[in-house]
């Protein structure tokens, strides 16, 4: 039984190591205004739980809805237990970038060749009172498979 596990698990540690979560960053609606003079200027953040790198959206100036239509294509090189973090933030030039909200996926959420396009309510950070929506796509699947293309 154990080794049976453990050949499981292998293989699929093995297997993981070949998947990339491709992300399109497609749009956003009722982001907040976080600016004194206006409006906001959101983009997105991306981490991994398992790595130390980063991926980000173009920043969209002085809108409440924007338009990123981005492709972000992250390995997963750990395994399903890894957390996808998704940050809005308002880009501010005078200071430090604000948080407006976030969201946060396990990567075995995702099935393997399955397309998923969704808007997602993201969790307003402190003081936010509305975190704003964002149309994602993701896909997970094997290293070298088209994106976004279902099975």
């Amino acid at each position: 039984m154990f080794q049976e596990f453990l050949s499981f698990h292998l293989t699929l540690v093995i297997s993981l190591s070949k998947m990339i979560l491709h992300i399109k960053a497609i749009e956003g609606a009722d982001i907040p205004k976080m600016d004194v003079a206006g409006k906001s200027d959101p983009y997105l953040k991306f981490t991994l739980s398992t790595s130390s790198q980063k991926w980000k959206t173009k920043t969209v100036n002085n809108s409440l809805t924007p338009v990123w239509n981005e492709e972000l294509h992250l390995p997963i090189t750990s395994s399903l237990k890894d957390e996808l973090t998704v940050q809005l933030y308002d880009d501010d030039n005078v200071s430090k970038d604000d948080i407006i909200s976030s969201l946060k996926f396990k990567v075995d959420d995702f099935k393997e060749g399955k397309v998923t396009d969704k808007w997602y309510n993201f969790e307003p950070a402190k003081g936010v009172k509305n975190g704003g929506k964002v149309r994602l796509v993701f896909h997970l699947d094997k290293s070298g498979k088209e994106a976004f293309k279902a099975k």
